[in-house]
């Protein structure tokens, strides 16, 4: 029987008061990337872009495309064996390591850089045990590796969700035609899992390319590297919105890449929910070996890295300025956590209204996500210097002034640019969380005489919250780690964690980069396990 009129529009009318709010969050996210598309289109060919394109642009391009194959290459391959075996196997410690995998993702790849080229360069402590035939990190590959290494959990989650949704009949099939275990994995459960795989591949190369602090310290020029010197170095605003153009061009098609992915990893998902293959039980020879095969990326990718700069830090002075670095990230993280889960709710309930200008909305947040943080940067720079250029000439007719500064090289600045990037990552946790809230709960709630505001405190907010705290973390967590669009937007003497472990690190003073790059990881460990808990029992 249909639903009454009245039911159906105390359901939608909600979610239709919030599209103004999923249109701000739209707007935060693409008016950067339209504004470095405009200068870039607009403005006149720098001498400096002249030079870059016949000496280094060839090779920051080639070095970004290797040190993301060899990022997705290594993360494929972990992500992948690791959230089979925790999907398809039963072994001791199983349900611990289902969220403990996750646990990297709190490690800037820029910090486990740090650290590694420590240990392994000449004459440091891997070098002086295998009697120099370790190899020193560094270079492409050891950037590529970085990013494996921290980056895996997002093949993890979508390869482990994926394996265990399937369905037994297609592998039990090929075992009762004579395929081994490996076989009927490989012509059966892989197959049925590559969207899934590839949808998380595209995220790893999408931060591999995002990323300056990590191929800047290992020596790997890739295109962030090349867009940050022609901001920093020659000073050309429409040389770095061109370059950040090419960035924004590949992201995009990542980015849609991966939208492809992931709808074709939810129709063949859905298939086989109806007979999920049961886990196999290892024995304690096989159990022993799947339980190293997990923690070897949680050592290699977390505890390796911070166990020597903590190590570094006992070792060395505290660095100057560390108290009000720490102040300024948990206070910048903690802003834009906040007003990006609300953006994100606020956009998952305008979806409810099924309303065309919602879903366009939406995607056009999700353009934000797509966009490295130093295009975002040279996005909010040129969008508020052309603000203030507008404004200028009435202004200074009125009062005879210049129009006060916008939000450039402000706090503001700061929170808008990260808004730009990482608004997006909180829309789909809500939307996951709000698909709990039921029609029958809302009807329910009305029929009992509940009011709007208490419906949505009482009914609402109860079966959202862990989805909504979690999208808040999860911004928190990568705000924490954000170091190029920190670089172009702080205010003078304004540094934050990544800032002064970047500084430090660059002049070669790890030992005073060590606690500052510490404390990034430690921060963010603990919203991370709160994600990582929250994510495994969504999964289950």
């Amino acid at each position: 029987m249909p639903a009454p009129a009245h039911f159906l529009r105390s359901h939608v009318r909600l979610p239709g008061r919030t599209v103004g709010l999923a249109v701000l969050a739209a707007a935060i996210c693409a008016a950067p990337v339209l504004a470095v598309a405009w200068i870039a289109l607009s403005g006149e060919t720098g001498d400096y872009l002249q030079h870059l394109a016949g000496t280094r642009l060839p090779i920051y391009l080639a070095t970004s495309a290797i040190v993301a194959l060899i990022a997705a290459g290594g993360a494929g391959l972990i992500g992948t064996g690791l959230g089979w075996l925790i999907a398809r196997t039963e072994f001791v410690g199983r349900r611990t390591l289902a969220w403990v995998l996750i646990l990297p993702l709190a490690v800037p790849a820029y910090v486990a850089a740090y650290a590694w080229l420590d240990l392994s360069h000449a004459g440091g402590p891997l070098q002086a045990m295998t009697g120099g035939l370790f190899p020193t990190i560094r270079g492409s590959w050891g950037a590529g590796l970085m990013f494996a290494l921290v980056l895996y959990p997002y093949v993890f989650l979508l390869a482990r969700d994926t394996f265990a949704g399937q369905s037994a009949d297609a592998y039990h099939a090929a075992r009762t035609l004579g395929a081994g275990p490996l076989t009927a994995f490989w012509r059966t459960s892989l197959p049925m899992a590559r969207p899934a795989i590839a949808a998380g591949l595209a995220l790893v190369v999408m931060e591999s390319l995002a990323d300056y602090g990590t191929v800047s310290h290992l020596g790997a020029p890739t295109l962030s590297i090349g867009l940050i010197r022609a901001w920093s170095g020659a000073g050309s605003l429409v040389d770095a919105a061109r370059l950040s153009l090419v960035l924004v061009v590949i992201a995009i098609f990542v980015f849609g890449l991966e939208r492809a992915q992931r709808r074709r990893a939810r129709s063949v998902n859905a298939a086989g929910r109806h007979k999920p293959a049961p886990r196999l039980q290892l024995g304690a020879g096989h159990g022993l070996l799947a339980l190293l095969a997990c923690l070897t990326p949680l050592v290699l990718g977390m505890v390796v890295p911070l166990g020597r700069l903590a190590w570094l830090a006992l070792h060395t002075d505290t660095a100057p300025g560390l108290a009000a670095a720490s102040l300024h990230s948990l206070t910048l993280a903690l802003i834009t956590a906040v007003i990006a889960a609300a953006l994100g709710l606020a956009t998952a309930y305008a979806l409810r209204s099924r309303t065309a200008i919602a879903t366009l909305a939406a995607r056009a947040a999700g353009l934000g996500y797509a966009v490295p943080g130093a295009v975002a940067a040279v996005g909010v720079i040129a969008l508020l210097s052309g603000t203030q250029a507008l404004l200028d000439p009435a202004w200074r007719a009125l009062t005879g002034e210049v129009f006060p500064i916008l939000l450039t090289a402000t706090g503001g600045a700061l929170v808008f640019a990260y808004l730009s990037r990482f608004a997006a990552a909180a829309i789909s946790p809500a939307e996951t969380a709000l698909a709990r809230v039921t029609p029958s709960l809302d009807g329910a709630a009305r029929t009992l005489g509940a009011s709007r505001g208490r419906r949505v405190g009482s009914v609402h907010w109860p079966l959202i919250a862990a989805g909504v705290t979690s999208a808040g973390l999860l911004v928190f967590v990568e705000v924490l780690k954000e170091l190029p669009a920190t670089m172009i937007l702080r205010p003078f003497n304004y540094d934050t964690l990544a800032i002064i472990a970047h500084n430090f690190a660059s002049d070669e003073r790890l030992g005073e980069a060590a606690l500052p790059s510490l404390l990034i990881p430690l921060v963010a460990l603990l919203p991370m396990i709160f994600v990582a808990r929250y994510l495994s029992r969504q999964a289950r």
